[in-house]
């Protein structure tokens, strides 16, 4: 848009004239993405059916909606829940949502949007941390004051991975030997970041969001995840 204004100013063209433009350039951009986003919308309303999922749309109903006070929900502004749809997979309560907020100002302002994967389950109790690979521009060291939880066993995994925690203790207790591992094992390309806070584990990519043709997908690939992290800590029973 300033580069139109610059354009506008250097032709001689009048000044209401520019602004005039600017004005339709903008509300143009807003309209086609009002329209991407129903478009969205529709869509992910068909998939949630197809998944047997209630599609709630941008207000969470029920009495057991998971834990959403961990270190992502607590960066930027304007945040704004869209597309949640609650179900059940792999014997968790499931949810499935697009989370935008956004950081920065002016021109290094951005709008930060992903595919947010959520799963709950009475009797589960995790401390509250937040883990991302390193390099990945979420810096959730804002939301700790604690420094990184390093683990001498898994050179590797510290050197990859930033985890931090309010509660290191049980933090280390979650992160047993069998679940770092696992972590080790996925696809480093997909980036995966974890949060977790009493009875809920999230994951995400940050800035990723799920195409609705792959939520079938992006279900089955998360809920094992979850299972596996939850199985190999042993939070499956609770971990205090």
């Amino acid at each position: 848009m300033g580069f139109t204004l610059v354009l506008l100013a250097a032709s001689n063209v009048p000044t209401w004239v520019g602004f005039a433009v600017v004005v339709v350039i903008v509300g143009g951009w807003l309209l086609i993405q009002s329209l991407l986003k129903r478009q969205r919308t529709t869509a992910l309303i068909s998939v949630a059916q197809q998944i047997g999922f209630n599609f709630q749309g941008k207000e969470w109903n029920g009495p057991q909606s998971p834990q959403l006070q961990t270190a992502l929900f607590r960066q930027g502004r304007s945040k704004e829940f869209r597309n949640i749809m609650a179900g059940s997979a792999a014997g968790y309560r499931a949810f499935l949502f697009d989370y935008c907020y956004v950081v920065g100002s002016g021109r290094s302002r951005r709008n930060i949007v992903q595919t947010v994967a959520a799963y709950s389950k009475n009797g589960i109790s995790l401390p509250e941390f937040a883990m991302q690979p390193k390099g990945v521009l979420q810096k959730i060291g804002q939301a700790f004051v604690n420094k990184d939880i390093n683990f001498d066993s898994h050179p590797d995994f510290s050197r990859r991975c930033q985890l931090r925690s309010p509660d290191g203790v049980r933090t280390r207790a979650l992160f047993t030997p069998a679940v770092i591992s696992f972590l080790e094992s996925l696809d480093p390309k997909k980036k995966w970041c974890f949060e977790g806070m009493n009875d809920t584990l999230l994951m995400f990519r940050r800035n990723k969001r799920v195409k609705p043709e792959d939520f079938p997908s992006y279900l089955e690939e998360s809920s094992a995840i979850a299972t596996s992290v939850l199985g190999f800590s042993g939070a499956k029973g609770g971990v205090s």
